[in-house]
């Protein structure tokens, strides 16, 4: 059994699930600490859209009983829709039909991926940009894709015709919150589907403990880059004490110069990178990866990212 913390709820006061469409909901981003008794049955979780209520219910008190922090919570309900985010074991949400998982798709809430863009889009400009500046509009960074198999059937075995993307994992960061809680599907060239809940796939490089063919979702925070002649060396920052010896992330230099990976600019930020692992020496380190394969996180949600991290190390 997994047990999940919900980090941020959406706020909206005259928003009603019944009503009104996903486009009507405005999404005010509240974590437990700023919840305000005003909000109180104006909580909405970010997976299902479900009213969630808050614990303790006193705005005042950031503690619970038990000695652990406030937190959001479903209202117990045996009829509530499926949700990834209430606990229990994982097994990810199933449609009815064709139509109901396309909607999902359209709407965003399932991100279904036919690889990453290899090389730079030729009519995606990128200035120089740092923390909040990172463009949030991300229609160069993503593709159409092929029509795919996904399974996402109620029955075992069935799948869905569902259009896919070729993306980036900057389009995932430049909008890494709405994105967080997204169920996605990555469809390799045999047909096979992976599937990952990007809050919980989303791994430190400090919890690496053995090479990991099967590709993932990972990050750590630069610690510095070296240049060489064709791709640049990311070196990832290790906590005290340490696993293994090093990290390292390459990247050929035509991805890493306009991706803003360089060396006086990106230490200390977050980057972001969808792959295998392979040791090298006594560390580890990655291929060599593609303009599609990896991204500086935004600054603005560096804190939310380590936050909620060490919340479910917890």
């Amino acid at each position: 059994m997994i047990t999940r913390r919900i980090a941020y709820a959406y706020y909206d006061p005259n928003w009603d699930k019944r009503i009104h469409g996903l486009p009507l909901l405005i999404r005010n981003e509240v974590e437990p600490l700023d919840y305000q008794s005003v909000m109180k049955n104006h909580l909405i979780c970010p997976q299902c859209y479900e009213s969630l209520i808050r614990v303790p219910s006193d705005p005042e008190s950031s503690i619970m009983s038990n000695g652990r922090d406030a937190l959001f919570r479903h209202f117990p309900d045996p009829d509530a829709p499926f949700c990834l985010l209430r606990s229990g074991s994982v097994t990810g949400k199933r449609y009815s039909n064709e139509e109901e998982a396309k909607k999902a798709v359209e709407d965003e809430e399932l991100i279904v991926i036919n690889g990453f863009l290899q090389e730079k889009p030729e009519n995606a400009p990128r200035e120089p940009h740092n923390g909040d500046e990172q463009p949030i509009d991300t229609y160069y960074e993503s593709k159409d894709g092929p029509i795919v198999n996904v399974p996402v059937a109620r029955h075992n075995g069935q799948t869905f015709k569902l259009p896919s993307k070729i993306t980036s994992v900057q389009s995932l960061c430049s909008n890494f919150r709405k994105n967080y809680y997204r169920e996605i599907f990555v469809v390799d060239e045999s047909g096979h589907s992976l599937r990952y809940l990007f809050c919980d796939t989303l791994k430190d490089v400090n919890h690496i403990n053995n090479e990991v063919e099967i590709p993932n979702f990972y990050f750590g925070q630069v610690s510095k880059i070296d240049k060489h002649i064709n791709h640049s060396t990311i070196w990832i920052k290790l906590a005290t004490p340490k696993n293994y010896a090093d990290f390292r992330v390459r990247v050929p230099n035509k991805v890493a110069e306009p991706r803003g990976i360089v060396s006086g600019k990106a230490e200390n930020r977050i980057v972001v990178f969808y792959a295998s692992i392979d040791s090298v020496g006594t560390g580890y380190w990655t291929k060599e990866l593609n303009w599609g394969e990896v991204a500086l996180l935004p600054d603005k949600y560096k804190d939310f990212l380590l936050t909620d991290y060490e919340r479910k190390l917890k």
